[in-house]
Parts: C-alpha cells; sequence; structure tokens
C-alpha cells in the first residue's frame, strides 16, 4: 500500500500495548494467555498487534475462521483459537491443517467433525458451556455428552472446558457466583477427560480469580484490556492502570468567525451566543467517529479542550476555538487517546470503548509507533 497522504490518522503505540500484555501476564502468575485479536485486533491492526504481544501470549484468539486465516497468511504461526468454531466439515480440515483450535457450542460442529475421514493432524479444541449468558454453549447436562464424543474422536487433542460471564464488569453481581457454580457442576462431570478450563476474560483478570481448577491448565483471555481499557465497574490502583493504544488525530482544515445568533452544521443544532471561532476537522462519522455525540463532547487542541458544535458530518465535525489562542489550520485535533481518554467519548456518545475502537473505518490511515 502507498503511503497515505491524509493527516487523519489512528496512531497505535505499540509500545503501551507490550506494557499492557506484559501487566496482565504478570497478574495471573506466568499462567497461559490468549490474545484475543478479533476485529481486526479492536480496530488496532490484527497482524501489527500479534506481533506486538507475542511475547507474552502463548495463543491468540479471533471471531471466525477468516479471521485466522488472514493472520496466518500475514505470517502469524501461533496456535490461533476459533471463537465462533467451525461451520462445516471443511472448516475441520482447515483447522488441523492450519493449527487452528475451534470452540464447540453446538452438537451439530461434533456430527461435522464425525464426518472426517482423511488422514490429518489431531486439533485441539475448546468446548463452551452456556452456564448463563444464553448465546452460545452446551447446557451442564449436555457437556459429559459432548466431552465424551469428542474424546472418542481420533482427530481430537487436548479439550478445554470454557465458559463466558454476562456481568463479569460487576464486582457485586449475583450473576457471575451463579455461573462459576453451573460451570464448576459440569467440570465436576467431566474433568478426568479434559485437560484445561477457561473462563477469565479481561474484566476475570483484574479481579479475584477464585475459579479451581481441579489441578487443569488454566488459560486467560486478554481482550480489551490489552487495548488500555478498564473493563470492569471497579476502579483501578496507579500501579494497575492501563496504558492507552489508540491516538484518534485529525487536523484543522477550516477557521471561521461567526457572530451571535449564527448557526452550525446540518439542522442548525446549536447556535453562537457570541461572536465564534469554529474550527472545521477532517474526520467524521464515515471515519467511525460517533454521530450521536452532543455538543459540548471535548477535544483536545494546542493541549487545551476544545467542544465539538453542531451535528457530525459525514467526513468533517466543528469545534468551538474561540478561547484558545494560536489556533491555525493544519493542527493536529486529538479525538480521543493520551491525553483525552476513550471512555470520556464513549460515555458522550452513550456506548462502550470496544464499540469505539471498532468503528474506526479503514479510510483512516493507522500509524505504528514503538
Amino acid at each position: 500500500m502507498s503511503q497515505p497522504y491524509r493527516q487523519t490518522r489512528a496512531r497505535i503505540l505499540l509500545t503501551n500495548l507490550r506494557d499492557n500484555a506484559k501487566q496482565l501476564k504478570s497478574y495471573i502468575d506466568q499462567q497461559p494467555m490468549l490474545g484475543v485479536i478479533k476485529a481486526d485486533g479492536y480496530g488496532h491492526g490484527a497482524t501489527e498487534v500479534a506481533h506486538a504481544i507475542a511475547d507474552y501470549v502463548e495463543k491468540y484468539a479471533v471471531a471466525f475462521i477468516d479471521e485466522a486465516i488472514a493472520l496466518r497468511e500475514a505470517g502469524i504461526t501461533k496456535p490461533i483459537v476459533i471463537l465462533q468454531g467451525l461451520y462445516s466439515t471443511e472448516d475441520w480440515l482447515i483447522c488441523a491443517e492450519q493449527h487452528f483450535e475451534p470452540v464447540i457450542h453446538n452438537a451439530q460442529q461434533i456430527d461435522f467433525l464425525t464426518q472426517v475421514t482423511a488422514d490429518t493432524r489431531c486439533v485441539n479444541v475448546w468446548l463452551k458451556q452456556d452456564s448463563g449468558m444464553h448465546r452460545l454453549g452446551f447446557f451442564i447436562d449436555d457437556v459429559p455428552t459432548a466431552v465424551k464424543r469428542l474424546r472418542e474422536h481420533p482427530l481430537v487433542n487436548d479439550i478445554v472446558l470454557m465458559t463466558h460471564f454476562a456481568e463479569a464488569d460487576d464486582p457485586e453481581s449475583p450473576m457471575t457466583p451463579m455461573q462459576l457454580e453451573r460451570f464448576y457442576a459440569a467440570l465436576h462431570a467431566v474433568h478426568e477427560q479434559i485437560q484445561g478450563v477457561s473462563v477469565a476474560n479481561s474484566a476475570f483478570m483484574l479481579g479475584d480469580d477464585v475459579l479451581d481448577a481441579m489441578g487443569l491448565t488454566k488459560w486467560f483471555r486478554a481482550g480489551i484490556a490489552l487495548y488500555g481499557q478498564n473493563p470492569s465497574q471497579a476502579e483501578l490502583s496507579d500501579a494497575e492502570l492501563l496504558k492507552p493504544t489508540m491516538v484518534l488525530e485529525a487536523p484543522v482544515i477550516a477557521l471561521r468567525t461567526i457572530q451571535a445568533g449564527e448557526t452550525v452544521g446540518y439542522g442548525s443544532r446549536w447556535r453562537a451566543q457570541r461572536e465564534s471561532l469554529i474550527a472545521t476537522l477532517a474526520i467524521g462519522y464515515a471515519d467511525g467517529y460517533p454521530r450521536s455525540v452532543p455538543d459540548g463532547t471535548p477535544v483536545i487542541i494546542n493541549d487545551q479542550v476544545g467542544c465539538l458544535v453542531g451535528r457530525i458530518s459525514m467526513d468533517m465535525i466543528t469545534v468551538d476555538v474561540t478561547d484558545i489562542e494560536g489556533v491555525k489550520l493544519g493542527d493536529n485535533v486529538e479525538l480521543w487517546g493520551e491525553r483525552l481518554p476513550i471512555q470520556v467519548i464513549a460515555d458522550q456518545a452513550r456506548t462502550i470503548t470496544y464499540e469505539l475502537f471498532a468503528q474506526v473505518t479503514r479510510r483512516v490511515p493507522r500509524r505504528y509507533e514503538d
């Protein structure tokens, strides 16, 4: 790809990614960790993230098999867990060939396995239990049968029993103890037939790890925390703070002074109460900046806070910089990142940081910085 000319960009801070991975690894006493790099590494670039965190994770995890194949084609060689599993007999063969590890969450996926007749390598699998999230997985009573069917097939190597918590971000939630109880019930029934367990996502990694793995390998799944975000409602101590990994920036491409009573943008949503200096920035909802943010949403320009005014356009936003001295054409403005936490923008948009990261579109160049 040629060098992008556009000044709007997402700066990806690889050193911070590595520091976050190292810190998370220290929390789990060097036990094995999955680096979750689905959705193009939460919008950061899956290949680049994979290289950055390689020293701290034993395996990667993606959503579906196409994401895993793209990583292989980019030269990533570590095992890759496929969180949505597989959809055909052919997918089993691809997993065996490419050293992918599918999550098995329904009986049809095991049926596909029974149709494999080719002489191929063994596959590690992750068996998902539905302990209360009610998206994917086997109910408690169905787990032993699923494990038995997998264990009987010569293509299956190690089995990791996993589940996913619905409210791991809330330390006071009664849902997590209930789900743990259901997980234990399944684990007690099959622990002699499996090699590992996995319940801890980012939020659980940063909280109290209470799982008794019964001597099995305990896998931790590092997702949003890798990207500098606290996934828990509990506050982190200064020692636990994670570092931001994406700085979204756009240049000032126009400046104009408008009079009191004049309006800005589509629908004339914002009206000036005084003579105002308005900066237009080269970023909009087509780049992934959320259209839902209201007037007053902050940006950082010349180390000072400017405020969004008017509706977000497809390619541009407008900011009141009346009280900021020295603003000029070409100045870079931080939309979120090191000085303006992405959580602030997520709160303004009434969404979550995951969505903001993931919706930064490919027309925003990524610049990787060590």
